[in-house]
């Protein structure tokens, strides 16, 4: 259990949050029956994850004014799955941006002004941290605070909040000070349950992915390929591949055969059913993402 607790922090470094639209310098592939998008730029920088934390979001969050992500996540390694859940809040100030030295915008600044419920379940204020490189080292800085919950396998240790699949949640908010107290239910889809199967075709290295899940026709699916470093067990998210919610897809060599197998000897198969929406409150948009994530760990050939 210790590896697999090892394994849910470097994972979260990239199912959680990045960039739902491509940046400037990302590709869209497309083919008849998906669009994949490139996710990593630079294997040869140890941390680089293209944004990518720890909640399901797959969003540039500078984008809103809050986010809220609910997220039911699977982890799959060995024949062997934890279940985990997550919620999340964050609201930020756009009056205090925070940028690089040379005037790049990496986020701002949070704010907490009331208090926020999961089904009844008070967040706790954790650190909102963001992690960047700059002249070539590695900055962690602290920009608030965030409202969350977590919990692996319904265990008393953690958090109360469980993710109801196929259900809704119902989210609460509570100002400290004037305003009017929030309320409304987040949507949550059905839970996605997939394996991965990895096919030795003809020649010695050469092989191609099988995915199989329970398919839903849902309109918000996508498929999360990474790999998993020998050097620090870090995640490095390099493709993400928009297809249809049928229950099936194969990934060709042509994708995979770019993993050097000297760097990582593991692949990451993240499947994610998702819903989101905006919602105002107060004149204010938030943005809403709910995610079932079954993520699964296989060893190369």
């Amino acid at each position: 259990m210790k590896k697999y607790f090892l394994y849910i922090l470097v994972l979260f470094a990239f199912i959680y949050s990045g960039c739902d639209k491509p940046g400037p310098t990302e590709l869209i592939i497309n083919e008849d029956t998906y669009d994949v998008e490139i996710l990593g730029k630079d294997i040869n920088d140890e941390f680089y994850s293209n944004g990518y934390d720890s909640s399901g979001v797959v969003e540039d969050r500078k984008n809103f004014a809050s986010i809220i992500s609910v997220s039911g996540i699977k982890l799959t390694r060995d024949n062997s799955t934890i279940n985990i859940s997550t919620a999340q809040t964050i609201i930020f100030d756009k009056t205090k941006p925070f940028r690089s030295r040379n005037g790049v915008l990496l986020g701002y600044n949070t704010i907490v002004p009331g208090i926020i419920k999961f089904n009844d379940v008070q967040a706790r204020l954790t650190d909102y941290r963001v992690r960047y490189r700059e002249s070539g080292t590695l900055t962690d800085t602290v920009l608030g605070k965030k409202y969350e919950l977590f919990n692996i396998d319904s265990r008393p240790i953690f958090d109360s909040f469980i993710y109801p699949y196929n259900s809704s949640i119902a989210f609460s908010y509570n100002p400290f000070f004037g305003g009017q107290n929030s309320n409304f239910d987040i949507l949550t889809p059905r839970e996605v349950t997939g394996y991965v199967r990895l096919v030795q075709q003809n020649q010695q290295n050469k092989f191609r992915a099988e995915l199989n899940w329970n398919g839903e026709s849902s309109n918000n699916f996508s498929v999360i390929i990474g790999g998993i470093r020998n050097s620090n067990l870090q995640n490095f998210p390099f493709y993400r591949i928009r297809t249809k919610d049928n229950g099936k897809l194969i990934i060709p060599f042509s994708l995979l055969k770019s993993i050097p197998r000297d760097r990582f000897s593991k692949i990451t198969v993240s499947l994610i059913r998702k819903y989101d929406k905006l919602v105002q409150v107060e004149n204010t948009d938030l943005y809403v993402s709910s995610q079932s994530i079954h993520t699964i760990i296989v060893e190369l050939p």
